[in-house]
């Protein structure tokens, strides 16, 4: 790590952290109380959101400077946890396990019976559903005991981020800053249909 970023790692310190398993509790605590923090998954940088606190969703599209209308999409900590949201009854018999967890974002239409809040993408029947292959954001997600809504750290219209450093102008909207080098920047996007599965491959 360079010496510009370990100086400003310090300027914050209690609060850039690095993202490891005795820090989920002050994760996940963060996030029960309408808190958003920052994370790294398998792909890029992340914001996060408890999906029960209506608080912390509207400040991750304030943090973001996005318009409350572009849908969010949610995280979740296991694959098996993706049919409590999304209709899957028309899959092949394990077919998600396949694909999760990893860089996917598997999009389908939202179960009726979801407790999705309606802070979350109201008025829209389709949903995106991750589970990243990260074994932090998964635990902060299986311990938080609901979903987590996931957007990229960065605001809207920028590009994504794979070093904690590529995002300072939100840093202080953010609780915790969690820290670890983010290798991967291929995205798969996977739209299921009764009839098809559509894969749309994205490099930033």
């Amino acid at each position: 790590m360079c010496p510009r970023t370990l100086m400003m790692l310090r300027s914050y310190h209690g609060r850039v952290v690095p993202a490891t398993t005795h820090r989920v509790a002050e994760a996940v605590e963060a996030l029960r109380c309408g808190k958003i923090i920052a994370l790294p998954t398998d792909t890029l940088y992340g914001l996060a959101a408890g999906i029960r606190s209506e608080s912390g969703v509207r400040a991750l599209y304030a943090t973001k400077r996005r318009s409350e209308d572009v849908p969010l999409a949610i995280c979740v900590g296991d694959a098996q946890e993706v049919g409590n949201y999304l209709e899957t009854g028309h899959l092949a018999s394990g077919l998600l396990e396949e694909l999760l967890p990893g860089p996917v974002t598997v999009i389908s239409w939202t179960k009726s019976s979801s407790d999705l809040p309606n802070c979350i993408n109201p008025g829209r029947r389709l949903l995106g559903v991750r589970v990243p292959n990260s074994c932090f954001v998964r635990a902060v997600a299986r311990q938080y005991g609901h979903a987590l809504a996931l957007t990229s750290a960065n605001q809207s219209g920028d590009r994504s981020t794979v070093e904690v450093t590529e995002f300072l102008e939100i840093w202080d909207d953010v609780r915790f800053l969690k820290y670890q080098r983010c290798h991967l920047h291929l995205f798969l996007f996977v739209l299921m249909s009764e009839n098809a599965v559509y894969l749309d491959f994205r490099r930033r």
